[in-house]
């Protein structure tokens, strides 16, 4: 019995970490990070509180959400984007799409959408690899 217990708590610490390594993100209250809604689809939005694998989230349209960490993305930083990325950026409102960057700007990047949506540019912290 105490050898089950035992494999049990190691098989589940072991994902833990696991999922810890993978995200390789110290989610923080404050945080602006891409967050999933129940359309699947990701959202801008904020980080308001954590309580232990939940994570309160404020979206940037005013909608609140309660998601895991699995559901959160960090938009990336201007050094870590080049031309030829693979991402999801902001283009209206707060809903990620697809698209890849053409140039790296100032003060964020040229998108070329997957749909065909004329290029647009997107502010860095709006902008998150996929690749």
């Amino acid at each position: 019995m105490k050898k089950s217990i035992l494999v049990i708590l190691f098989i589940a610490f072991s994902a833990i970490t696991f999922q810890s390594c993978k995200n390789n993100v110290n989610f923080k209250v404050g945080m602006t990070v891409a967050a999933k809604w129940t359309d699947n689809n990701y959202y801008l939005a904020t980080i308001t509180s954590i309580n232990g694998d939940k994570y309160a989230v404020d979206y940037t349209d005013g909608s609140k959400g309660e998601v895991k960490a699995t559901d959160l993305k960090v938009t990336n930083e201007k050094s870590e984007l080049k031309a030829g990325n693979k991402v999801l950026a902001v283009w209206a409102g707060s809903k990620f799409y697809s698209g890849t960057i053409k140039e790296i700007k100032e003060n964020g990047a040229v998108i070329t959408w997957d749909d065909g949506t004329a290029d647009s540019e997107v502010a860095f912290g709006k902008i998150l690899k996929t690749e």
